[in-house]
């Protein structure tokens, strides 16, 4: 069995969701402790902590002022809620695509993806979440510790623990973690605590021979789409990965860390390919007849 962990996005997409099917986050009261704690903060001190503008200071601060807490959440898409796979729109998520997923791909995805959130700790696909702004590795004193990292503890462990122990092909030879998270994000879950027949695999992901962030997002989203997409179950599926010039590198690869590369020659390609895709055809021009 395959479990992906992947980071947010500080970009969101709120608009009104035309998927249905949702659920709601498992770790609702901490969200709402959370919540608490930063409205506790002025809208100066706010803007220091998330190291942003003066307008998205305010707007953070407004969205926490009004955050609707455990209880009153909605229990379908509105313009406030959305499911988290589809309101995430950083370079990830576009590299996702989880709009073009099927229903069947979403229902996948529901069971083998785990976002990393440092407001949520983790979400389902289909949570449906609300803007915020909360970077895992931001400072937040809170209840339980200093900081994020202190505030979730063994939580993030245990909920990938108890998604490996509800699915029915988990099997002891081939349990595999596949981290495509942020370091930032990866660190707020303690590895000590997970299962022993959990196998951690990180994905690296080389452009030119180097690891390029921008590119790098890109293509854990890419990765997470090709797993949903092919219904990938073992390693060798993961090696398979050639989505946008990527190539899978046996050489610098080992069991437990994956090597992706790319070439510049393969890179242009796929931004060639990828402006085709998004740029419309010319309408037809009219033949104007002369007599």
């Amino acid at each position: 069995m395959i479990v992906m962990v992947l980071s947010p996005a500080k970009t969101l997409d709120m608009s009104l969701s035309t998927h249905t099917t949702c659920t709601q986050p498992t770790h609702l009261n901490e969200a709402s402790i959370l919540v608490d704690e930063l409205r506790k903060l002025s809208q100066a001190k706010l803007k220091a902590l998330l190291g942003v503008s003066d307008a998205i200071a305010k707007l953070n601060y407004d969205r926490y002022k009004n955050f609707v807490k455990e209880g009153d959440v909605e229990k379908e898409p509105t313009e406030t809620f959305k499911q988290a796979v589809l309101a995430f729109d950083g370079p990830a998520y576009k590299g996702l695509q989880s709009e073009t997923w099927s229903a069947d791909d979403l229902s996948f995805a529901q069971d083998h993806l785990r976002i990393l959130c440092g407001l949520y700790g983790t979400l389902h696909p289909l949570d449906l979440i609300q803007a915020y702004r909360l970077e895992m590795g931001q400072k937040v004193a809170n209840p339980r510790g200093k900081d994020l990292y202190e505030f979730w503890g063994r939580t993030i462990a245990d909920d990938i623990n108890a998604t490996f122990a509800s699915s029915s092909t988990r099997t002891k030879a081939a349990n595999i973690l596949l981290n495509v998270a942020s370091i930032e994000y990866f660190k707020s879950l303690d590895q000590s605590a997970l299962d022993e027949d959990i196998t951690v695999v990180d994905c690296v992901f080389k452009d030119d021979g180097q690891i390029k962030s921008v590119y790098a997002k890109r293509a854990r989203g890419l990765m997470v789409n090709h797993v949903v997409t092919t219904r990938a179950t073992t390693l060798a599926d993961i090696q398979a990965f050639s989505s946008e010039g990527y190539v899978f590198s046996t050489k610098d690869s080992s069991a437990t860390t994956l090597v992706f590369h790319r070439s510049k020659a393969a890179a242009a390609e796929a931004l060639k390919r990828k402006k085709a895709a998004t740029t419309p055809e010319p309408a037809p021009t009219k033949r104007v007849r002369r007599n």
